[in-house]
Parts: structure tokens; C-alpha cells; sequence
């Protein structure tokens, strides 16, 4: 798959709330995902799709999701960048938040490699 094929067929999985499907066809199995801004406890840098699906699966938990939008993809090369808007509520303690973050994908034989997640907190 190319770049924007890969970028596309995530953007489905998202959509259609598919994404564990997607971290198995679109991830390489040594994936690396990236979040600067991690939650407290957790590392900023989580190797391999096993663990990234170990994050959803804590966000899955942890948040409540009233709102989620995206934009994109942008496609540059064998990177592609998507930016979320979301409106969540922390289930530990119900603090409503609203954010918006930017993903960047690198895309390397066919398989994405590393994600990195930029966010900047609106309220």
C-alpha cells in the first residue's frame, strides 16, 4: 500500500471505530508510538502494536468521549499527519475536557512505524 492508500484506510478505521483492526493491518509489529504529553505513570514511548493496542485500551477506559472529529489526512511523502479535535470527560475524575491534537505518521514498506501525537489542551 502507498502512503496515501494507508493514510485513507486508517482514517476508515477511526471512522467506523474499527481501529484494533487497523493497528493489525496497518502497523508494523515494532511500531512506536510517541505521546510527549503522556498521562502521569504512563511512558511517553510505547514500542510494539501489542502495546499500542495496550493504549487504546487504557484510553478506551479512562476516557469518555462526547465529541471526536478529524481532519485530514495530509500527505507528505511516506509521512501523513491527521489533526483531532476531542471533547472527553476523564471517567477518574470527571474532569470535561476539549483538546485537539495532531498525529504524525511515518510510513515505511508498507506499514507504519512510528506515530507521534502532538497535543495542545483547549479547555
Amino acid at each position: 500500500m502507498t502512503t496515501q492508500e494507508i493514510a485513507q484506510k486508517l482514517c476508515e478505521h477511526i471512522s467506523n471505530q474499527t481501529e484494533r483492526q487497523g493497528l493489525d493491518e496497518l502497523y508494523a509489529a515494532d511500531a512506536v508510538s510517541v505521546e510527549p504529553m503522556s498521562p502521569p505513570g504512563m511512558d511517553p514511548v510505547t514500542t510494539g502494536v501489542d502495546a499500542i493496542k495496550g493504549k487504546h485500551d487504557w484510553w478506551d477506559n479512562a476516557m469518555e468521549v462526547h465529541d471526536f472529529s478529524m481532519e485530514g489526512p495530509f500527505v507528505n511523502g511516506d509521512q501523513f499527519s491527521m489533526i483531532y479535535n476531542m471533547d472527553c470527560t476523564d471517567k477518574s475524575n470527571g474532569q470535561r475536557w476539549q483538546g485537539k491534537e495532531v498525529g504524525l505518521y511515518d510510513v515505511q514498506n508498507g506499514k507504519i512505524v512510528r506515530e507521534t501525537f502532538f497535543m495542545m489542551p483547549m479547555g
